[in-house]
């Protein structure tokens, strides 16, 4: 009986013990409303909108496609990787109690703002990190506790994935034509007119050159060269879109005048124009003399608004000179 007696006392101190515990936990660790980052079902997701100080960017899906502000075609990789990235969110930890404060006020004023939309439902996440090397910290609008985050499989800064620059997510080709899509392209060289020239292919898949300035009719092409010409618009890509720093001498480049100019023309009348400007370094030698990057170059796009980054060897077969459609001998 006195076994029984004790059995029963043990029983009871242990079902004490597991209520404290339970009680202190609710009260003292995570809540799962504040901490539920992750979005399982995040191939539901139909918008993304990412603000930061000056920039923002609207990830919507349209047609089975995504957009990035309702201009221009984001990148899928890009995209899919985000989405995924909100499916493994994970949280470390708390944010420290002693800096908790600090950080609320820095997500609150200088956070990178996240809206994801599903459908009627919608959330907001608040990310802040103060470099690579730091941690990244979330809140949930509404929540009263932010919270350090890690997404596995990734190491680098978890806030470096969330992108406010329209740039970032932007596809990186420049020209994308099939050859019987083309009905005309102009090459001008600014320092070489001699060299410059309009290659025009009919609906039929007849080519003409033409010179330009002037458009006088150049006999004796070689057919198979126009058309090895014209199959390198199928893809172009090129490196990034400018910078902010860069970008600030897009008026400086339109009052020099450009170096290289390719407008395409489809057969439909849509036209897609470059306009490429020697890169110039910084620093460039002595004696006051100018020195340019030998491997990329700038060029204006979308009517000259954009500037992006493109090495030479992605254009060097687009750049011709208008004596390379006559066949050598």
């Amino acid at each position: 009986m006195k076994k029984y007696r004790l059995h029963i006392t043990g029983f009871i101190l242990l079902a004490m013990v597991a209520l404290i515990l339970h009680k202190y936990r609710n009260g003292t660790t995570l809540n799962r409303r504040e901490t539920d980052f992750a979005i399982t079902d995040y191939e539901r997701i139909d918008k993304v909108i990412i603000s930061g100080d000056e920039e923002m960017s609207v990830l919507a899906k349209e047609n089975g496609h995504w957009l990035i502000n309702s201009r221009y075609e984001a990148r899928e990789k890009a995209v899919e990787l985000l989405l995924q990235t909100f499916g493994r969110l994970m949280v470390s930890s708390p944010a420290p109690l002693s800096v908790q404060d600090e950080i609320m006020e820095k997500l609150l004023q200088e956070s990178v703002i996240i809206e994801i939309v599903m459908g009627r439902r919608s959330r907001t996440y608040y990310v802040y990190s103060e470099g690579d090397h730091s941690p990244t910290y979330m809140l949930r609008k509404g929540s009263s506790r932010p919270y350090s985050m890690e997404v596995p499989g990734y190491g680098g800064n978890v806030a470096s994935l969330f992108v406010p620059d329209e740039g970032y997510w932007r596809t990186d080709i420049l020209f994308n034509y099939r050859l019987n899509d083309i009905a005309e392209v102009l090459v001008h060289h600014r320092e070489n007119e001699r060299g410059s020239f309009i290659l025009r292919q009919s609906p039929d898949g007849e080519y003409s050159l033409y010179s330009y300035p002037g458009g006088e009719l150049q006999e004796g092409i070689s057919d198979s060269l126009a058309v090895r010409y014209l199959a390198n618009f199928f893809y172009t890509p090129f490196e990034r879109m400018a910078n902010r720093d860069e970008r600030l001498l897009i008026d400086s480049l339109l009052n020099a005048g450009y170096d290289h100019l390719i407008r395409v023309t489809d057969h439909d009348g849509s036209v897609s124009e470059a306009l490429f400007h020697k890169i110039v370094l910084k620093g460039g030698g002595n004696n006051n003399s100018v020195k340019f990057d030998l491997f990329r170059l700038h060029a204006l796009i979308n009517e000259k608004s954009d500037m992006i980054v493109i090495p030479y060897h992605y254009v060097d077969l687009l750049l011709r000179s208008a004596s390379y459609f006559y066949a050598r001998q």
